[in-house]
């Protein structure tokens, strides 16, 4: 089982990114954690999508499934962010896109809720020990920018600050509940459910590092060496903890 004060923190990290956006205006999204915290995160998702979930979906489904699945999960989100205009990799960097027409904020929300709950699947999926750690450190960045972004996007829209809170309570909700129902199923050993949920849940963590997270931030000339030093760190520490793992 998954430790209550992880899930509390997840939680606390998504409620604080929210609220910390309310009292400020479009053109205070550009701050240089959010960019750090997303080429961090990047990293470390995908570090775990190649040395954690991927060998896990492979030995449980055989190289062809694990494939398919995670290659039709990123086929997915991939159709669901061209709904929204590209909108979920807008509110996922520090420097907003322009032109396409707005994506309606009921589109975003549901994008960055689908998204958290796999991360939590992924979270809770992990085995107990320094990689979930690292994972855990990974995802609380994630988290905090991911409801930073979508209630500052809310703002954007005029939507009233009581909605845009319960926003942020649904937001921050979404990866501990992910992370709490994979723990409490039985994931031990190659069965069809651990590689199942390993390989979407790889396929996401590679999608959101590099169309979201590192691929849109490394194209802006801006602070790209610090950007790539904290992707690289957040890199290193889950392949480490993965070996050290081992």
């Amino acid at each position: 089982m998954i430790s209550p004060i992880l899930l509390l923190m997840l939680f606390s990290a998504g409620v604080v990114g929210g609220l910390v956006a309310l009292p400020m205006r479009a053109q205070a999204t550009k701050t240089s954690w959010l960019c750090l915290g997303g080429t961090f995160a990047g990293g470390a998702f995908l570090a775990t999508a190649i040395f954690e979930l991927g060998p896990e979906a492979v030995q449980a489904l055989g190289i062809f499934w694990a494939l398919l699945s995670g290659t039709g999960i990123i086929l997915f989100l991939g159709w669901l962010d061209r709904q929204g205009h590209h909108a979920h990799a807008e509110i996922h960097g520090c420097h907003p896109h322009g032109g396409g027409a707005p994506a309606k904020p009921y589109i975003l929300g549901a994008m960055l809720g689908f998204h958290s709950l796999l991360e939590g699947l992924a979270l809770g999926s992990v085995a107990v020990g320094t990689a979930r750690e690292a994972l855990a450190l990974a995802i609380l960045f994630h988290k905090a920018t991911d409801t930073f972004a979508l209630a500052v996007t809310l703002v954007r829209y005029g939507v009233s600050r009581p909605k845009i809170v319960g926003a942020t309570v649904i937001l921050s909700l979404a990866s501990p509940v992910g992370a709490l129902l994979a723990s409490m199923a039985d994931l031990s050993g190659p069965h069809l459910l651990h590689g199942i949920l390993a390989a979407t849940t790889a396929g996401t963590f590679l999608y959101l590092a590099g169309s979201d997270l590192l691929l849109p931030e490394l194209k802006d000339k801006e602070g790209r060496g610090v950007k790539i030093v904290a992707a690289t760190i957040g890199f290193s520490i889950i392949a480490l903890a993965v070996w050290m793992g081992s």
